[in-house]
């Protein structure tokens, strides 16, 4: 039968080229948001809406995926496309396999941002409702003091690293004795004045000792122990 005469009907020219369901196909799926595919299918009305709408936003593009591979799918002068059956499921398939992996990401793009301010409210009602024991600190804390009106005595430094505040009027020299060894001199003035020293020793009790000409002085020995 002549290409003008097909289902009973007679044309007075040749009908115009079919056009390649496969074209057409990867052009939707390359180019579609320009409308490239339906330029190529002979529609440039809806092509030029497509380009304008860059695809609209997307979603003509993934429709035309679909569209193209339908068993009646034609150009604009209602020819239908060039394609056996076979090809038109193999890029059916293909346009689900393209939307699924769209779908895929667009969900994790969304739920990434939703999970971690789930996760960052799971994390605070914890801290909450069990709120954590707070870690240990250093304070200075006095173990010794002695004065010109209060008589030295123990001291019990478990670091052994002391700090020694102190003011004379005259001539002073402290020491701190353990029970067992020699003393420890912490502290030798050859005139009154005010000051601080530290002083290293081996942690465990000692007998603070004070000899001063001076008649007003205080001493203070301190060190930092860990609270809590």
């Amino acid at each position: 039968m002549p290409p003008t005469e097909q289902y009973g009907l007679f044309f007075e020219r040749d009908l115009p080229p079919r056009r390649s369901l496969r074209a057409a196909w990867l052009l939707a799926l390359f180019l579609g948001f320009t409308g490239a595919d339906r330029f190529y299918l002979h529609k440039p009305v809806t092509g030029t809406l497509k380009l304008l709408t860059i695809g609209g936003a997307g979603i003509w593009w993934l429709i035309d995926l679909f569209r193209i591979t339908n068993e009646f799918a034609a150009d604009g002068a209602s020819m239908p496309l060039l394609g056996t059956n076979s090809e038109r499921r193999g890029l059916r398939l293909a346009s689900i396999v393209v939307a699924a992996a769209l779908v895929g990401a667009v969900a994790y793009v969304t739920a990434a941002p939703v999970t971690g301010t789930i996760t960052a409210t799971v994390t605070a009602l914890n801290a909450l409702l069990n709120p954590a024991t707070p870690p240990p600190v250093k304070e200075l804390v006095t173990v010794a003091e002695a004065s010109a009106t209060k008589p030295p005595g123990r001291v019990v430094t478990v670091t052994g690293n002391l700090h020694i505040e102190y003011t004379f009027t005259g001539p002073a020299v402290a020491y701190l004795q353990p029970a067992k060894g020699p003393a420890v001199t912490v502290l030798s003035l050859v005139k009154g004045r005010a000051g601080a020293v530290g002083v290293t020793l081996r942690p465990g009790t000692y007998t603070l000792i004070v000899s001063t000409t001076g008649m007003l002085w205080h001493l203070t020995a301190k060190e930092y122990r860990l609270t809590g």
